[in-house]
């Protein structure tokens, strides 16, 4: 690809919805967004993602179906990809990680009945390199006195105890070869998949089940119900007319409208 990469290279390599790709071509105000120096370093300091995307927003003005902000974001992203070329980051590790995009179109379109996308205050860590997919886990490095590496689970990943251990395998041979300052980093994960309530709703042999076990408990918040937004997406908090099309939404449904609290969790890699 050169030493640099076009936007329509980018569309091409995420495999954006043709629909989307075309609305993003169509696009002509980002440019100077984009050119500001000022935006563009905020978005590398952690501290000033928020004002930067907020700023963008305010700059760009309406945009119900988020395409505007997206195509700024992925701008930016061109010139992440030449980061990734300084370290000798493969492209695949580039591809995957920026999929994230991908991922939501697709699964707004399949929630919502349309391409829109929600996630611009979360693409900051892929832009400044703080966050990678590997394998079929994301890992956010999250820099501080004491640094944590966070696992992210994405909603297509495959939960098999030999894919996420392979997974595993795969980041810290990523952490040794490329930043090797955090190797030895201490790993933790929240999600409602480390809810102490999940026993109640699974199988033993679960494969959620034996992903949290991996993990040492390190706090539960019960009053918490953001649970539904990843069992039951798109759908009314509504508890009685939440669907059953799965095991897990017909244990899950059965086990709130009981009055027991589900939480979400967080844990620290044994």
């Amino acid at each position: 690809m050169g030493i640099k990469m076009t936007f329509e290279q980018l569309c091409e390599l995420l495999q954006l919805p043709s629909e989307v790709t075309e609305s993003l071509k169509n696009d002509n105000n980002v440019e100077k967004i984009v050119s500001d120096e000022t935006i563009r370093n905020e978005l590398n300091r952690r501290d000033s993602w928020d004002s930067a995307i907020c700023e963008i927003r305010k700059r760009i003005g309406d945009d119900p179906s988020g395409f505007h902000i997206l195509n700024v974001l992925l701008h930016c992203a061109c010139d992440t990809w030449k980061h990734y070329q300084e370290k000798s980051i493969h492209d695949s590790v580039f591809a995957d990680t920026m999929k994230f995009c991908t991922r939501f179109l697709y699964e707004h379109k399949k929630t919502y009945g349309y391409y829109a996308f929600t996630w611009a205050w979360w693409f900051p860590r892929q832009l400044a390199m703080q966050e990678f997919r590997i394998g079929e886990l994301e890992y956010e490095l999250i820099p501080s006195d004491s640094k944590r590496i966070y696992i992210h689970i994405p909603s297509d990943a495959c939960m098999e105890p030999s894919a996420i251990q392979a997974s595993f395998h795969s980041f810290r041979e990523f952490l040794n070869k490329y930043f090797p300052d955090w190797s030895g980093t201490d790993w933790y994960c929240e999600s409602w998949m480390l809810s102490p309530a999940l026993s109640e709703l699974l199988p033993e042999h679960s494969n959620l089940i034996h992903f949290q076990k991996m993990f040492d408990l390190v706090s539960v918040d019960y009053e918490s119900m953001a649970v539904l937004d990843w069992v039951f997406p798109g759908e009314t908090p509504e508890l009685d007319k939440l669907s059953e099309n799965t095991t897990l939404q017909r244990n899950l449904k059965k086990f709130l409208l009981s009055g027991k609290k589900f939480g979400w969790a967080e844990g620290k890699l044994c």
